[in-house]
């Protein structure tokens, strides 16, 4: 007999049941060939009696393992480990490793970068590219609004429709707030609610992209929104961006010399740079898309926060005759972990759009819908606008005042109109890359901050989601980053 009172150890302190460790352990020693297969085990009184356990908690082990078809019972003989146990399923509750090597034994399509691993374990600041402060977020609000759904039986059913029908309690809400902040009007046939501004660019990607199309896009520039127009068969062309945003007069050459399927364009606070594009611009990018049929993706992720002066509106606003599709999105005004965003534009497209949807989200968080929705019927929503888009504004002057007095003469910078990030480039003979390591050191994370990619040594520095005493940590991990530089 195997010495299974030393093979089968028992942590007392760990949460997962005695009678679970046990099935575990035992699985682990069939799969690892030690108990061959067909090999009878230990009696549940002999077993209890080696690891000195309770008969009862031997017998929950084995038919946990009865159940999982590891192994088998025989009347009167005991009970023997299965001699076919490929025909089984491996439980993950029971298996304490992975069944999962780190590749893939079948052939991927394409290669693609391990992901970028963040801890936040002896972190003393997290800093981003420019997201709102969810600490300041109506959240009891939302829950109150969230309990109400819950507790009716009539919203409740109407969380079984998806947004992809022609209205909802959200669409509805929507159709004036668009209305009366951007002078976009609409019904709500004509608008998608997605799982963030990113689900919406994909899918109209989808919708529209035939392999080899031609699509322009602002360098430097979003990526993941290049990548997901690429993903759909695109081939995108950069287009420089400037301190008036996107190059229009490029767009036009290269009008001339390709047959242009879209322009991606952020309009309202450029990103990464925060640039506005001019109305002169604008009015020239709807001449060209009617001129060249092209269509526009207007992605317009914060238009709610503008602070010195009234923003420009949209280019959706203006008379397109369809060819702008607006996206935005409602996890900036509230918080990043309320994944919704929204797409507006023809009709024929949304309903596009809504069945390409269904092949990977037959519908969305409805109970979320419906608990935002409230907050717009009932002003909280504009009052948390109201209230973020004054603290935000605060706190960019004040980042603009440190940075002024600790760290001009290292790097320059534009006072952004609006948004929640600043575009800070540094001088030459201070690379970001080794700011961003010296950063790290100090124990401060960030993800997506870094430009340094053809001639560009930037960074985009968030302030929205900072106070003033977690702007001065920036401010002051910065300057030691610059001090160190030497020595790095």
């Amino acid at each position: 007999m195997l010495p299974y009172q030393t093979l089968i150890t028992i942590d007392t302190e760990q949460k997962t049941a005695i009678y679970e460790q046990i099935a575990i352990q035992l699985v682990n020693l069939i799969v690892s060939g030690k108990i061959p297969a067909g090999s009878k085990l230990p009696s549940s009184r002999v077993l209890a009696a080696l690891l000195n356990f309770h008969r009862k908690t031997i017998v929950a082990a084995y038919e946990e393992l009865l159940v999982q078809g590891w192994i088998s019972s025989k009347s009167k003989s005991g009970y023997y480990v299965n001699t076919d146990l490929g025909a089984f399923s491996i439980s993950k509750k029971l298996v304490a490793t992975s069944n999962y090597p780190d590749k893939s034994p079948v052939q991927l399509k394409e290669q693609f970068p391990p992901p970028t691993t963040i801890s936040n374990r002896q972190a003393t600041l997290f800093i981003d590219d420019g997201l709102p402060d969810a600490r300041i977020a109506p959240y009891k609000s939302l829950l109150r609004e969230l309990k109400t759904v819950a507790e009716r039986e009539y919203l409740l059913k109407g969380t079984n429709y998806g947004t992809v029908y022609p209205s909802s309690r959200l669409k509805d809400a929507l159709v004036p707030h668009l209305a009366n902040s951007r002078f976009i009007h609409h019904r709500p046939a004509n608008l998608l609610i997605t799982n963030g501004a990113q689900m919406g660019i994909y899918l109209i990607g989808k919708a529209l992209i035939s392999p080899g199309d031609v699509f322009l896009v602002g360098y430097p520039g979003y990526s993941i929104a290049k990548l997901s127009l690429e993903s759909n068969g695109a081939r995108t062309i950069d287009v420089p961006v400037d301190a008036e945003g996107i190059d229009v007069g490029r767009i036009e050459e290269l009008c001339r010399q390709e047959k242009v399927k879209g322009v991606y364009v952020i309009p309202h606070h450029h990103y990464p740079t925060t640039a506005m594009l001019s109305p002169e611009r604008r009015n020239r990018l709807l001449d060209l898309s009617n001129r060249y049929n092209f269509v526009i993706i207007e992605d317009d992720y914060d238009f709610d926060f503008h602070y010195s002066a009234a923003p420009y509106l949209p280019m959706a606003s203006y008379n397109h005759g369809g060819r702008v599709i607006y996206v935005g999105s409602l996890s900036k005004c509230f918080s990043p972990s309320v994944r919704l965003g929204f797409v507006v534009g023809p009709e024929e497209l949304i309903h596009a759009l809504g069945h390409i949807r269904k092949s990977i989200d037959i519908r969305g968080d409805m109970l979320m819908e419906h608990a935002l929705a409230a907050l717009f019927e009932n002003g909280d929503m504009d009052r948390h606008l109201r209230k973020s888009n004054k603290l935000y504004w605060e706190r960019r002057d004040y980042m603009c005042r440190q940075l002024d007095t600790h760290l001009s003469e290292v790097l320059s910078y534009q006072v952004p109109s609006g948004g929640m990030a600043i575009w800070l480039t540094f001088s030459r003979a201070y690379a970001v890359r080794q700011i961003a390591h010296s950063l790290r050191k100090q124990g401060i994370l960030f993800n997506n901050i870094v430009f340094d990619e053809a001639g560009l040594n930037s960074i985009r520095l968030g302030f929205a989601a900072l106070n003033f005493q977690e702007i001065d940590s920036c401010i002051k991990g910065i300057q030691t980053a610059i001090i160190q530089y030497g020595s790095l």
